[in-house]
C-alpha cells in the first residue's frame, strides 16, 4: 500500500491520536447481517408480557434487541438477566458470520504498525467481539475489548455509551484528548464528543462527510483504505 497523504485537517486529528477506538458493530463489521434482530426483540417482549409486565406502545414496537434487553434489565431484573444471556449467545453465533467492513483489517494493521494503541468497543457482549477478532486474526493487535457488561455494575444513570468509551480509553491507559473513535455512524460522533474524544468518521451510505464531521475535532475520510493510509503516513506527535 502506497500511503496517501490525508487532508491537513484530517492529519491534525491523526497526529494527536495515540489511541484509536473502533466501534465494533459499525466500523468493524455488520454483526447482525444474518440475524433477525426484530425477532429477538419480540422474544424478550413476549417474556415480559407473559410475566405480567405491560409496556407502552413505543416500547412494545421496539425492534432493536439490545434496546429491549436494556429495558428488560430496568423493569424486570430476572427476565433482564435471561435476555442478556440470550443475546450474548446469539451475538457469539452472529460473530462467526458477521460481514467485515471493507478494508477495516488494513486500517487496524496500519494503526497498530504506527505505534497507536487500539480498543474495540460497543454495546455488544465482549465474548462476541473476542470471537470475531479471533476468527479474523486481529485479537493480538487490539489492546482492549470493552463490551456492555462493563456497565452492568454501574448505577443506571451511568450506563451510557459515553461511559463505555471512557472505560475503553482508561483500559488503554490513555487520556480522552489523546483518543479518537473510528465510526461510520453520525450519532456516535456526538457520543464521542460528549465523552471528550475526537472522531475519525468513514463516509458510507449511513453517514455523509458533512454529517460525520459536524462537531469540532471530528473529521471524515472517504474510506477505510484512506484511513489506513492516514495511520501509515501521519506519525503521532511526540510529547
Amino acid at each position: 500500500m502506497t500511503p496517501k497523504t490525508p487532508r491537513p485537517h484530517v492529519a491534525r486529528v491523526l497526529e494527536q491520536t495515540r489511541a484509536a477506538l473502533f466501534a465494533f458493530d459499525d466500523a468493524l463489521c455488520d454483526l447482525f447481517h444474518s440475524v433477525h434482530g426484530a425477532a429477538i426483540a419480540r422474544e424478550i417482549h413476549d417474556r415480559l408480557f407473559a410475566a405480567g409486565h405491560r409496556m407502552s406502545l413505543f416500547v412494545a414496537i421496539e425492534q432493536n434487541p439490545i434496546s429491549m434487553m436494556w429495558y428488560a434489565r430496568q423493569v424486570a431484573p430476572d427476565i433482564g438477566a435471561e435476555a442478556t444471556e440470550l443475546l450474548r449467545k446469539i451475538e457469539i453465533t452472529a460473530a462467526t458470520t458477521a460481514v467485515p467492513v471493507p478494508d477495516v483489517q488494513e486500517a487496524i494493521h496500519a494503526c497498530h504498525a504506527s505505534g497507536r494503541s487500539i480498543a474495540v468497543v460497543d454495546d455488544i457482549s465482549s465474548d462476541a467481539m473476542e470471537t470475531y477478532l479471533d476468527l479474523h486474526g486481529l485479537r493480538h493487535l487490539v489492546g482492549a475489548v470493552i463490551g456492555r457488561e462493563h456497565l452492568f455494575t454501574l448505577p443506571e444513570h451511568l450506563q451510557t455509551g459515553e461511559n463505555l468509551l471512557q472505560q475503553a480509553v482508561q483500559a488503554l491507559n490513555a487520556e480522552p484528548s489523546d483518543a479518537a473513535l473510528v465510526t461510520l455512524t453520525p450519532h456516535r460522533i456526538f457520543r464521542a464528543k460528549n465523552a471528550g474524544l475526537r472522531s475519525l468518521g468513514v463516509v458510507n451510505k449511513r453517514g455523509t462527510r458533512k454529517h460525520l464531521s459536524g462537531p469540532p475535532d471530528a473529521v471524515a475520510v472517504s474510506s477505510m483504505a484512506h484511513l489506513a493510509s492516514g495511520f501509515a503516513s501521519v506519525p503521532v506527535l511526540s510529547t
